[in-house]
């Protein structure tokens, strides 16, 4: 592991899985039992490497704390990562698990068929390593940590950013993840988790715009300061103390939908970083997640602020 730079500041620090994605497209239907003809891609990913090299290519100065094997895998996530922008001098090289990775398969319209996570490498971001950090994070403008991180290291990262007054930003990952973090979610300034997460958070149902609305309003009742709760090809739904609303998905073909939420959070995380409100906010959300879906590629390449602006719903 690089020895922390506490002398370098970030305006975001993200924490969580980096990992490789290996993301299948089946041309036709699904034949099961068989092998089926389409499209493989391998690239880099992660929910939290993917929100960081989001922001960095919105210009935003940010920070990766998250680990890999020292394997080539792991070199790869590493060197791609960096060479979008994102500081990574913090990662943990580790030898103890292979890197994560990520495998997915795409129907033919584009849709997630099924997907498989493989990120048990993230174990060894102990507490011992985010107080190594503490820091980095203290010095913050906001952190984002992604529901990978385990429950210790997630405790000791709001104890240290909550005596800073650093804001938190949580993004779920998944269902059986996010009902880990049940518990804590109290505790984080921003949540973006999609209707499934959401339910695993409240307990209640989201299956449509005004189930998403309720439950928004639940994780508001319950201490988050802006909960987005994204429902696919249904938009999306947002709460704070003072407001709510709703905003319809673009319509677009769905080229590969993996790392639509990544791209969401980190737009929205840019935003408000920028004092732009959040009923703006959230619209540059589904602007980036729409720019995203309609990409082969996890972290579209040539995102930048203006071709936000140049997609936004209004």
């Amino acid at each position: 592991m690089a020895q922390p730079n506490t002398t370098e500041v970030a305006d975001v620090v993200v924490v969580g899985a980096a990992c490789l994605d290996i993301k299948g497209r089946i041309a036709g239907d699904v034949v099961a039992g068989t092998s089926n003809p389409g499209d493989v891609r391998i690239s880099v990913g992660g929910c939290a490497r993917n929100v960081a090299e989001n922001l960095a290519r919105l210009g935003m100065p940010t920070a990766l704390l998250s680990v890999v094997c020292q394997d080539d895998f792991g070199h790869i996530i590493v060197q791609q990562t960096e060479r979008a922008g994102v500081n990574t001098d913090h990662m943990l090289m580790s030898c103890e698990q292979h890197s994560a990775a990520y495998m997915a398969l795409l129907g033919a319209g584009g849709a997630l068929v099924v997907g498989i996570d493989d990120t048990a490498a993230v174990a060894a971001l102990t507490p011992g390593y985010i107080h190594d950090h503490a820091e980095l994070l203290a010095q913050a403008r906001m952190v984002v940590i992604d529901a990978n991180v385990p429950l210790p290291a997630a405790e000791a990262l709001l104890a240290i950013c909550g005596a800073a007054g650093v804001p938190v930003a949580l993004d779920p990952v998944a269902y059986g993840l996010a009902v880990r973090y049940r518990e804590l979610i109290g505790a984080f300034y921003l949540a973006v988790p999609n209707a499934v997460e959401a339910q695993a958070l409240t307990g209640l149902p989201v299956s449509t715009p005004q189930q998403g609305a309720l439950a928004a309003k639940q994780l508001i009742a319950q201490g988050v300061e802006i909960a987005i709760i994204t429902l696919g090809l249904d938009g999306l739904v947002y709460a704070t103390a003072d407001s709510s609303g709703y905003v319809p998905a673009l319509k677009v073909e769905a080229v590969d939908p993996t790392g639509a939420g990544d791209a969401l959070t980190a737009a929205v995380v840019y935003a408000l970083l920028n004092d732009i409100p959040v009923d703006d906010a959230v619209r540059l959300g589904v602007s980036a997640a729409t720019l995203t879906i309609d990409s082969a590629d996890t972290v579209r390449q040539d995102l930048s602020l203006e071709s936000l602006y140049a997609q936004l719903v209004i």
